[in-house]
């Protein structure tokens, strides 16, 4: 089973008759997630990586190319039938602030429910108490969403996309606001799932986190920052490949060493190009 992208070119607002199209945002973007396996999109902020994330979550329809869950167009699927597949972790969650941790979580069951009122069989809560405990927040069940950290609240965003029991799991920047601890909870916790056969998509600005956990990492770059055209992906592949320094200092404008060691490199952002 395989979540992929192939010749997109997105891109925001609807085109007007009278109106040119709107400009892309990235073009020819080809893209893969497999079962088991970590696909980490790294890039400048405005490259379009959310954007592109957006669009293998089916929140952004395609100007050009498709999105396909083995070899099937996401946008011939039902919407709930899709949900049941693929979870999608954005980077802000809003939610009501009388809802608990417990009613959260629960709510990624409604993927699998018949009508539009929440109804939890035994199975469900099985399901909802086995999230909560991988993400470290069964002690917290019943305290307020509203008066969690920002660590805490991550991780119940993440239990309440696994309760929806998905293929995939696709998380924008879900690192930006957690602390070290907490990053390095997460990524054990991404890692284990991605042992667990769990098909992973995320957005990471940090490249030493990025190198602990992807198996492919897309790079995108370009001119659109400075208004000349939409991104496009630089390079594509495994870390070691991908994280050249001389692509790195190309597509981030910045003086990068990479300091050679036991286990992962070390890559160190020194000064502005």
């Amino acid at each position: 089973m395989t979540l992929a992208a192939k010749n997109l070119t997105l891109s925001y607002g609807r085109p007007q008759r009278a109106l040119p199209a709107p400009a892309a945002v990235l073009t020819g973007a080809d893209v893969k997630v497999e079962r088991g396996q970590a696909l980490v999109l790294q890039g400048p902020n405005g490259s379009g990586k959310s954007t592109l994330m957006k669009a293998l979550a089916r929140k952004l329809r395609p100007a050009a190319g498709e999105v396909t869950l083995d070899g099937k167009d996401i946008w011939q699927m039902g919407v709930q039938s899709f949900a049941q597949k693929i979870a999608y972790v954005p980077q802000t969650l809003t939610a009501p602030p009388f809802m608990t941790v417990f009613e959260l979580v629960a709510l990624g069951r409604s993927p699998h429910q018949r009508t539009f009122q929440l109804s939890l069989n035994e199975n469900d809560r099985a399901l909802i108490d086995q999230s909560l405990r991988r993400c470290g927040v069964e002690g917290l069940r019943d305290k307020l969403v509203s008066q969690l950290s920002g660590g805490e609240r991550q991780r119940t965003v993440i239990a309440m996309a696994l309760t929806q029991g998905p293929d995939y799991l696709l998380l924008d920047e879900p690192t930006a606001s957690l602390d070290f601890r907490y990053q390095i909870e997460l990524i054990d916790l991404l890692g284990q799932l991605k042992e667990d056969g769990l098909g992973i998509a995320l957005i990471l600005h940090d490249l030493n986190i990025a190198a602990q956990l992807a198996d492919t990492v897309a790079l995108i770059g370009g001119d659109s920052d400075a208004g000349l055209g939409p991104s496009r992906i630089i390079a594509q592949g495994p870390v070691e490949e991908v994280f050249a320094r001389e692509t790195l200092q190309r597509v981030f404008a910045v003086d990068i060493e990479i300091l050679k060691g036991v286990g992962k490199d070390v890559y160190l952002p020194t000064r502005l190009k």
